[in-house]
């Protein structure tokens, strides 16, 4: 593989060379080293060892994500580590995606980049943008629940998004608006020193108002060849990770990225670009059916509600496509032969 950057030798820009993306627990295991704390030490409980971490497909799962930081916060007694690490995040550590932001004529196609590749980062939120009446309004969703660590999760994610922001443009990368879903912390002194804008605590959703005028902005080492070249290769990667990844991990995907909605086996297909027989041949293969792929979601993520939420069943019930909460209560006992009180209660 070749690596893109802004600089190197030759017109281009282009340098030889195997260039890999470093995944968010080896990012999180180097900064903690800078910060004196092991490897063992940070994934002490998740399971997990340093070599796993490593590998070129690994994805922690959501406990073993929940396990990490937690031992980050506790190891370095500070609430609002997530600020730190967000803005310790360089572009390179995105790899070729980083690239291609990096050479991207403005940073609104460096944004269309990443929204068109972003599957090649590991993330555990995304976003919904809405640019409309001279505002950009960004509602951050939980990939899947993190319950007391969703403040830790956005001020990394905004923290992150300002620091990539301003390495791509050489230039300050302001948000104008902070509404967040959960309660104000005690101390606001690291949220004035990193957003140092308006924050609106306990709102419905958790959304960020960036400056529209920023999409604009050049990319200081803009280079359209560079560019170009970088987007095939992201364009290779992303086709071959679709041609090996399993058909119902991307159903999967797709329903935990849209809380409520569980689509039809026919609508499903059309998300998918494809033909409902197609989806029912390919998932023949893999010895499943939609309907098993529907249950164990919703097996899954009712358990992680009731373990890391303190939503009521009702709630969890119709962010799992239930319009009854008694229909949700037989399924889970279906499901885990339990009834809700005596898994919430265990849990807890």
């Amino acid at each position: 593989m070749r690596a893109c950057t802004g600089k190197g030798t030759g017109r281009r820009g282009i340098v030889t060379g195997e260039y890999k993306a470093i995944n968010k627990t080896s990012f999180y295991l180097r900064r903690m080293l800078h910060r004196g704390f092991s490897s063992d030490q940070v994934l002490e409980g998740s399971g997990l060892r340093e070599e796993d971490v490593k590998a070129a497909a690994f994805r922690p799962n959501p406990r073993q994500y929940r396990k990490i930081i937690q031992n980050i916060m506790r190891l370095t007694q500070d609430p609002y580590i997530g600020i730190a690490l967000g803005a310790e995040f360089k572009i390179s550590d995105l790899g070729m995606l980083g690239y291609a932001a990096l050479s991207s004529p403005t940073m609104s196609r460096a944004r269309e980049m990443w929204n068109k590749y972003s599957v090649l980062d590991e993330r555990i939120l995304h976003t919904i943008n809405d640019l409309s009446s001279g505002k950009w309004y960004s509602e951050i969703r939980e990939i899947f629940p993190l319950g007391e660590l969703l403040p830790f999760a956005i001020e990394e994610f905004v923290s992150q998004t300002m620091a990539l922001g301003s390495q791509v443009t050489n230039r300050p990368y302001p948000i104008l608006e902070m509404h967040l879903t959960y309660g104000q912390p005690d101390d606001l002194s690291a949220y004035r020193q990193r957003f140092d804008c308006p924050m609106y605590f306990n709102q419905p959703k958790n959304i960020i108002l960036f400056d529209i005028q920023t999409l604009d902005y050049p990319v200081s080492l803009a280079n359209e060849e560079v560019f170009e070249l970088c987007e095939q290769q992201c364009r290779q990667i992303l086709d071959r990770l679709e041609h090996s990844d399993l058909l119902s991990d991307e159903i999967r995907d797709d329903l935990v990225k849209n809380p409520g909605q569980f689509p039809s086996l026919e609508e499903m297909a059309a998300r998918l670009k494809m033909g409902s027989r197609t989806l029912r041949r390919r998932l023949v293969k893999e010895n499943l059916t939609y309907q098993q792929i529907l249950d164990e979601t919703r097996k899954d993520l009712a358990i992680q509600y009731l373990e890391h939420t303190s939503l009521a069943p009702k709630e969890i019930g119709f962010l799992l496509g239930y319009n009854s909460v008694s229909n949700f209560r037989r399924a889970f006992k279906s499901w885990t032969g339990k009834k809700l009180t005596d898994y919430r209660g265990a849990a807890h």
